[in-house]
């Protein structure tokens, strides 16, 4: 072969590799001077044609140099290597536009002699941003991590070997790259360490996941719930070989989860347990007396007239109350006991381990006694009973509600008792509970119906026996009992709240009657009608009224509202209020059987009222009882000097109408002048009877 044809195919062999490769290839001299370069260098530069024309490598350098971040270092490493024409070479190079090139410098040899400099230039630009993309999305997962303190880790199963992401030693309270990643054991809670030990065993077995709710204890002692996952990855022969997973700290969750929880079961106002928490402490009760066959009893509370501690003295001041009434009972009873709020101002205590019935009756008793004591709320001394009702398992009941639901009847019964006691669940009691919830039902439906009836008793004056008013009195026609005077059923709707439409029905029902009769021109002159406590204690009480009032176009001073003093007496300053708005509004007013309630006196003075009502205790025996005589004489003295008028109750005898007339008494009422009557009665009572003595 000749020898340069094998020359030039060896030079066309390396001319076609330079072009092939995928870097960029400069070949210089000595000097400087470019002797080669390929296609793909000019395209990285991206040298101009007119600039590789000229042949000016003063032109082709500036041209790289516009290009670099750094120009004048890439000068100066070009100078260096040229005074160490031996060295090699390797940097980075940062272009303006956002590229980036690895640079590789070596010297080119002949007999061992430096004859030049091959430059070689690598794009990495797409490696460099996947290297950045890579950081930022590790930089990104950590943050998120953080954020939501989630962890993530890998274990060899073999080895034991351990790795953690940056959360779980925030997590765990460690120092990354100081503390050592450990297996997850160490840190277990001791409480949840054989649960969570049995989960991971169970799953590695079946080369499966778990995931489980669980506490560790930290390094510096502090407790926090995490949620861990791990999920087993198999080897070729199908065992678990590496441990993939996650840990969240999730103790912001179990706290929230915790606290719901305390308020599904835990009464908000007093911390006690609430109805729900009640049935299952009353059920365990139940199912250890069984088992070690001993009694338990249910005590049911309601605190005595505490809604005139709320209407009196603001919500707040009852808030409190019921807060320290649940103390004190929690302080009483024994801490195998349960205290419960019902709800309102009723409470439930549930004794277990009771020995018999006289332990039980000691303990209710003691906590009669405690809750009597004074209670300080806000700086002032109050005072506050509780009528309880008790049920005996298994005596009053088997199961949870009709235990609860006996002891509710018994504490009803402790309160018509008066209060401030308790009393034991009879069976005749239910019966009686029976019969007061048909008769709520029928006074309902009553009400709803409008069946009730109003009977009028008049009243005549002490002077010339004339008629000068009427009062209304409601009567019931029940549909089993007969006609049933306000006695058989008021004080059992005031129990019930039913009193509140039930007076203003007899309100409206007298007024209409009125107007019925001022029209026919047989009217007396003044109805009176019975308010209650729970009348006067509504906020739109006198609203209600002068609606009733202008409904039926009767004029306020033909009407007379009779309130008794007990129910004044409530709340007197709320009363003097009642009573101005309604003088204001033209409307008389009176109090009934006075002399009975207690400190009236002092307060009389207080009260706008029109008229004083003695009270049938006084008249029935005031011929023979000088002390009952003397109540009258002092009752109608107060009157004159009050300038008020005088009715008097209950006169059955002419004796007794004479006796109360020499003593100045108005007005009186009564069998000896005539029995409630119909609408109809009245009228032919005083068609006949205007001008009548009366007579026995």
């Amino acid at each position: 072969m000749n020898p340069d044809n094998s020359l030039d195919a060896e030079r066309s062999l390396l001319l076609s590799t330079l072009e092939a490769t995928a870097d960029g290839i400069l070949v210089v001299d000595t000097t400087g001077k470019i002797v080669r370069y390929n296609g793909r260098f000019v395209r990285m530069w991206r040298i101009p044609d007119h600039v590789l024309a000229s042949r000016d490598d003063e032109k082709a350098l500036a041209h790289v140099l516009s290009q670099l971040r750094e120009p004048e270092a890439f000068l100066a490493k070009v100078r260096e290597l040229y005074a160490n024409p031996e060295a090699d070479s390797f940097d980075v190079l940062h272009f303006t536009d956002g590229r980036v090139f690895e640079r590789y410098s070596i010297p080119q040899r002949v007999n061992d002699k430096a004859i030049g400099r091959v430059w070689s230039f690598r794009d990495v630009s797409d490696r460099v941003d996947a290297v950045r993309a890579l950081r930022r999305s590790e930089t990104l997962l950590a943050e998120a991590q953080e954020l939501s303190h989630l962890g993530s880790w890998e274990r060899d199963v073999a080895t034991g070997d351990v790795v953690w992401s940056a959360e779980v030693y925030r997590m765990f309270g460690l120092v990354d790259g100081t503390d050592k990643p450990t297996p997850f054991e160490e840190f277990d809670h001791p409480d949840d360490a054989e649960l969570v030990q049995r989960k991971i065993q169970e799953a590695r077995s079946a080369c499966g996941s778990y995931d489980i709710d669980h506490r560790i204890v930290r390094r510096d002692g502090t407790i926090r719930w995490v949620q861990e996952r791990g999920d087993f990855q198999p080897d070729h022969s199908g065992k678990a070989h590496r441990l993939l997973g996650t840990v969240q700290d999730i103790t912001d969750r179990k706290e929230a989860e915790q606290r719901l929880a305390h308020l599904a079961h835990y009464d908000s106002l007093t911390g006690l347990p609430n109805r729900t928490l009640l049935a299952d402490r009353l059920l365990q009760a139940l199912a250890y007396a069984d088992r070690h066959e001993l009694l338990s009893a249910v005590l049911f509370l309601d605190l005595d007239r505490f809604k005139n501690i709320n209407d009196t003295m603001g919500h707040s001041v009852g808030d409190a109350l019921l807060k320290a009434v649940g103390q004190r009972l929690r302080a009483t009873v024994r801490d195998t006991d349960c205290v419960a709020r019902s709800g309102g101002d009723e409470f439930v205590v549930v004794l277990t381990d009771v020995q018999n019935v006289r332990a039980v009756a000691k303990i209710a008793q003691t906590l009669v006694r405690r809750l009597a004591d004074a209670y300080v709320i806000g700086g002032r001394e109050m005072f506050a009973t509780a009528s309880i009702g008790v049920s005996l398992y298994p005596d009053d009941g088997r199961d949870v509600e009709t235990l609860v639901r006996n002891a509710d009847i018994a504490m009803y019964q402790a309160k018509e008792r008066g209060g401030n006691g308790f009393h034991f669940y009879t069976a005749s009691m239910h019966a009686e509970a029976v019969k007061r919830l048909l008769l709520e039902n029928d006074l309902r439906a009553t009400l709803s119906n409008g069946g009730f009836v109003m009977h009028y008793q008049p009243v005549v004056s002490m002077l010339d026996r004339s008629i000068v008013g009427a009062e209304a009195l409601l009567r019931w026609p029940h549909p089993t009992a007969g006609l049933l005077p306000p006695s058989d059923f008021i004080p059992f709707a005031e129990e019930t709240g039913l009193i509140v439409p039930v007076g203003m029905w007899a309100l409206r029902a007298a007024c209409k009657q009125l107007q019925a009769w001022q029209t026919a021109g047989c009217a007396p002159a003044r109805m009176t009608v019975n308010v209650s406590p729970r009348q006067i204690s509504e906020p739109d009480f006198v609203e209600l009224v002068s609606g009733a009032l202008d409904e039926a176009r009767v004029h306020p001073r033909a009407i007379e509202l009779e309130l008794t003093e007990t129910a004044v007496m409530a709340d007197v300053e709320r009363s003097v209020r009642v009573l101005a708005w309604l003088k204001a509004a033209g409307i008389r007013t009176s109090i009934d059987d006075f002399g009975t309630g207690y400190s009236s006196l002092g307060a009389l003075k207080r009260f706008p009222i029109d008229t004083l009502k003695i009270d049938r205790t006084f008249v029935r025996e005031i011929r023979r009882d000088s002390f009952d005589e003397a109540i009258a004489s002092a009752i109608i003295g107060i009157a004159r000097n009050r300038r008020l008028r005088v009715v008097a109750e209950g006169v059955e005898t002419s004796e007794q109408f004479e006796l109360l007339r020499r003593l100045g008494c108005d007005a009186a009422q009564g069998y000896i002048i005539s029995p409630p009557l119909t609408a109809e009665q009245f009228e032919r009572f005083t068609a006949s009877h205007r001008s009548a003595e009366v007579t026995g």
